[in-house]
């Protein structure tokens, strides 16, 4: 009995093993050929015509020099001029002083693929002729190189490599008007110009309509006022008197005095600057006649290089920047603000 119940239950067993095989679906065999993957965006072509940069006025990740990219592109269209309030006052006049080099300007940076290097100090003789250009309320507001606000109507300017903060003279070459301005800011970048102005220093030295001008930028030394030349060495027509002019001043002309013999913490006005102390006789002369009541001012002095006719010296500020504003506004000559 126990035999036949063994048999009957293997034969059970394999039945229902062969039902279940028969219920199972076939093995999926996977396929021989991998599906196509799409490329990685590193794998890319790069597009013809593009280039990978560096975002302008950033540094490069592990340190090395700035990078500014340049992207040339048309002039504004329009009156840059628009929007300006013509009532608001101007800065007329600045006074050279020594001042701390802002750290981080002195650092070489690279233009369009060209490294700059700029100076790290007050180094004359420094004199640059070119283009300049100027950049008004677009960047008004805007932090400068220097780390202030760009005040469109002080004198200031933009130079490539020029120490951070610093002054220099510049002299409209197409009419010889001369100003000095306040160097706080790096640029120009984007055009053949070797300085950016402000408003307020384009618009002294008539430049504004045209947009840009021929100029000749002179550096100068704080530290030694009466050592850099005015850049327009050879007298203009104006100072170019008739000998009925000279006839009729009365005045004798007087020596020249050493740079040291003017007071001490005082404050001059200069007029101009000559090789040769005729010229500079000449303009003495020229002031006198048209305005005797500066005789007690007018003082002409021999630095060791040239002959400079300078004004003073002046209790305070605001006299000298009056002085100055009659010398060009009644003799259309270059009148710088110093102080010993």
């Amino acid at each position: 009995m126990s035999s036949y119940v063994q048999r009957l239950s293997i034969l059970m067993l394999a039945a229902w093993l062969v039902a279940c095989n028969s219920s199972m679906p076939p093995r999926q065999t996977p396929p021989s050929v991998p599906p196509a993957t799409k490329p990685m965006p590193s794998e890319r072509p790069a597009t013809p015509g593009t280039t990978m940069t560096t975002p302008p006025n950033s540094y490069p990740a592990g340190g090395g020099p700035k990078v500014i990219n340049i992207d040339p592109k048309p002039e504004t269209t329009g009156n840059p001029t628009d929007g300006i309030d013509p009532n608001t006052p101007l800065e007329t006049t600045v006074t050279p002083k020594l001042e701390p080099i802002v750290k981080g300007t002195t650092k070489p940076y690279i233009v369009n693929g060209e490294t700059v290097t700029p100076m790290s100090e007050i180094n004359t003789p420094f004199t640059q002729t070119g283009h300049a250009s100027w950049y008004g309320k677009k960047f008004h507001g805007r932090k400068t190189a220097s780390g202030e606000p760009y005040d469109m109507f002080k004198l200031t300017a933009a130079h490539r490599t020029l120490p951070i903060p610093c002054y220099v003279r510049i002299t409209n070459l197409s009419n010889g008007k001369t100003i000095m301005a306040r160097v706080n800011d790096r640029g120009p970048f984007g055009r053949d110009r070797i300085i950016d102005l402000s408003y307020a220093a384009a618009k002294q030295l008539d430049i504004i309509r045209h947009g840009s001008a021929q100029v000749q930028v002179t550096l100068i030394d704080p530290s030694q006022p009466l050592d850099t030349p005015v850049t327009t060495a050879q007298p203009s027509a104006e100072t170019q008197t008739s000998s009925k002019e000279v006839v009729q001043v009365t005045r004798t002309v007087t020596s020249a005095k050493p740079a040291s013999a003017l007071e001490t913490n005082g404050i001059y006005v200069q007029v101009g600057a000559f090789g040769q102390e005729e010229n500079a006789d000449r303009l003495q002369q020229r002031i006198f006649s048209v305005l005797p009541e500066t005789q007690s001012l007018l003082n002409k002095v021999y630095n060791g290089k040239v002959f400079q006719i300078v004004l003073g010296p002046y209790p305070d500020h605001a006299l000298a920047a009056q002085a100055a504003s009659q010398m060009r506004d009644q003799l259309q000559l270059p009148a710088l603000i110093f102080s010993r």
